[in-house]
């Protein structure tokens, strides 16, 4: 099946919404029900990107959006923010597909790398990115936006055990 990726339009934010969600539902397979149960991006975030960061949706046929990457200037890379497809368009390509326009964006605007938060120990988290050329970055290594962005997960409840930072040299 063949996705087209395109900007997001703000109008779109309840069906993207409702993907988050739906994506989120898996976190229980891994004992992470509060991740689950846990509120959607916030419309004022949401605003806030779509002014000033990049907001991507991967579209079918239709043009309905079945997955999407929330993603923002951060330091001197573009930092993702959220990445989330459909249940039902898990592991056909729709994730990959949006990172590759993530990656080309951030080459556009001149910005020498991705970063992003996510799960160490979710077999489709950390792995995911891992074999799209992303690497760990250590805490002697994070910058002050990191350690902000951690005491933010932490004030929001998440497993912080869990959880490590990761970047892509775009070279």
């Amino acid at each position: 099946m063949s996705y087209s990726i395109r900007l997001a339009h703000p109008d779109e934010c309840p069906s993207l919404r409702t993907i988050e969600r739906d994506a989120g539902q898996r976190f229980r397979e891994v004992g992470l029900g509060a991740v689950a149960d846990s509120d959607t991006t916030g419309e004022a975030f949401l605003r806030s990107l779509f002014a000033h960061g990049v907001v991507l949706c991967a579209a079918e046929g239709d043009d309905a959006p079945v997955g999407f990457l929330l993603a923002g200037r951060l330091d001197d890379a573009l930092h993702i923010y959220e990445l989330s497809v459909a249940t039902a368009y898990g592991g056909q390509g729709v994730g990959s597909a949006l990172l590759a326009a993530a990656e080309d964006m951030a080459r556009r605007r001149g910005l020498s790398r991705l970063t992003l938060a996510t799960f160490r120990d979710v077999p489709w988290n950390r792995p995911f990115y891992e074999r799209r050329g992303f690497l760990e970055v250590l805490p002697d290594d994070w910058t002050p936006a990191f350690f902000l962005l951690h005491a933010g997960e932490e004030l929001s409840g998440l497993p912080l055990e869990n959880r490590l930072f990761m970047h892509k040299e775009l070279g």
